[in-house]
């Protein structure tokens, strides 16, 4: 591409550059009354008296004269082009992305079939190619100036746990045999408990690290814990407790019996939950709850054929999104969207803490460098002991300090969510149902069909959605 900007008007023509400066054009403007007459060497000259000094095309001078090429921009000198570098690149040998939510079926029910499966890869497999960066190549312009080539990146190495690099061929292998993911810039490789039939007082409880897969039931009275993995269940639960740091998946629901209990550090996914206690930090997707008490740190999602919560209470941080609520003979059924006023006050203890403990910190430090400086022109043995008691203050004051900030940090986190808090039901709500939003109460007192409810100001309004 020519740069007209970059232009050496000369008599008799024009010569312009590309905009790397690797080309140069002629430009031979002649009339009835201008010189007709030009010679390779007479071209030439007018390209050095423009800076061109380099990759000359004399045969394409001659060219121009020959063949009377005038008033039209012909490329007479060619440098070397530089040429840019390529970024490394990862090829990954599995699917890094993963659908996590259920699929709806035409029918409207919901497939929990292979919700939850990860790829799996087993030992000393290549899971991960890196291509390194392909160096750049400077070039030189027409005018002998060296062109700067874009230098191609390499990327830093993958991070993560449970594989072996090989620094020759550059490959990622699997250490073991065990579920994969990338995620978060993270390559990660975990074993997994994989147990065929039921658990049950004969297997007794299971506590593992990583994931946990249940081929078969998981029966009354037994635990099930996962120390900082995901469990999965292929069939049905009754009154069990099961812990997760990740997701738990129940593919075919959780009859409790007032006695089921999960916990999980990410999701909460199944076809049912009947009388379970339910707390989880993310969401919880489901076809039906009846009779339960969950605690959601982000979106209660009740979908698919029948999508209805009977009974019990359910508290989302977020969203509470069902189909149907309640029942004809007026079960009464809680919802709970966004945060308390307790949650209010409790921020507003913490920040007292925060500073009453900064307070006091500061008056530690003030101590201790007065303590050192008389220690240093006393020597004296007490005073170093005395250091040593408010060092100990301190460190004890900074970790409680520590600690009260990052409780402060969920509650915001928590009450930003909050902001968002309502209450969707696609067909109808039952009178007798309660809801409840950022504290603000409210009774359904008749059926309400395609209603969103959310709070504004100091009450709460119902919005009709699209039927």
């Amino acid at each position: 591409m020519e740069d007209k900007a970059n232009a050496e008007v000369l008599g008799g023509g024009e010569i312009t550059f590309s905009n790397d400066g690797s080309e140069a054009y002629l430009c031979l403007i002649t009339t009835d009354k201008t010189k007709s007459d030009y010679t390779v060497d007479d071209l030439k000259k007018r390209l050095q008296q423009a800076g061109v000094v380099n990759g000359i095309d004399e045969a394409e001078l001659q060219k121009v004269i020959d063949d009377r090429m005038y008033n039209m921009p012909v490329k007479v000198a060619e440098g070397k082009k530089a040429v840019d570098g390529v970024d490394g690149w990862y090829e990954f040998l599995f699917q890094t992305e993963i659908d996590t939510k259920p699929k709806i079926l035409e029918d409207g029910s919901v497939d929990y079939s292979e919700y939850g499966d990860v790829p799996t890869v087993e030992e000393g497999q290549t899971v991960v190619i890196y291509h390194p960066a392909i160096p750049s190549e400077d070039g030189v312009s027409v005018k002998g100036e060296t062109i700067i080539a874009k230098k191609g990146k390499e990327l830093a190495r993958l991070s993560g746990r449970g594989f072996i690099y090989d620094t020759e061929k550059k490959e990622y292998r699997a250490k073991y045999d065990g579920k994969i993911t990338y995620r978060d810039d993270k390559l990660q490789i975990e074993p997994e408990l994989l147990i065929e039939g039921d658990v049950s007082f004969t297997t007794g409880d299971v506590t593992f690290q990583n994931d946990i897969h249940i081929r078969g039931n998981v029966l009354t009275g037994v635990k099930v814990i996962s120390e900082r993995g995901n469990i999965i269940v292929d069939g049905y639960v009754e009154s069990a407790t099961i812990k997760a740091k990740k997701d738990i998946v129940l593919k075919n629901g959780m009859q409790g019996n007032g006695k089921g209990y999960l916990e999980a550090g990410g999701d909460v996914t199944g076809k049912f939950f009947e009388q379970v206690q339910i707390k989880c930090k993310k969401d919880i997707n489901a076809n039906a709850i009846m009779n339960s008490d969950i605690e959601c740190g982000q979106d209660v999602i009740v979908s698919g054929k029948y999508g209805i919560i009977i009974g019990g209470k359910v508290s989302a941080t977020r969203y509470i999104h069902a189909t149907i609520i309640g029942n004809m003979s007026e079960v009464k059924t809680t919802l709970c969207a966004g945060v308390d006023g307790d949650l209010f006050a409790l921020l507003s203890k913490c920040e007292q803490d925060i500073s009453d403990i900064g307070r006091e910190l500061a008056k530690i430090t003030n101590v201790l460098g007065q303590v050192q400086i008389l220690i240093e022109k006393t020597g004296r043995s007490d005073l170093i002991e005395k250091k040593m008691a408010l060092m100990r203050t301190k460190i004890e004051k900074d970790t409680k300090l520590s600690e009260l900030t990052k409780k402060k940090q969920s509650i915001v986190e928590k009450m930003g969510k909050a902001n968002l808090a309502k209450v969707t039901i696609e067909k109808i709500i039952y009178p007798g149902n309660v809801i409840t939003i950022n504290g603000v109460k409210a009774v359904v007192t008749e059926e309400e069909k395609h209603v969103e409810y959310a709070r504004r100001g100091a009450g709460i309004i119902v919005y009709k959605i699209g039927e």
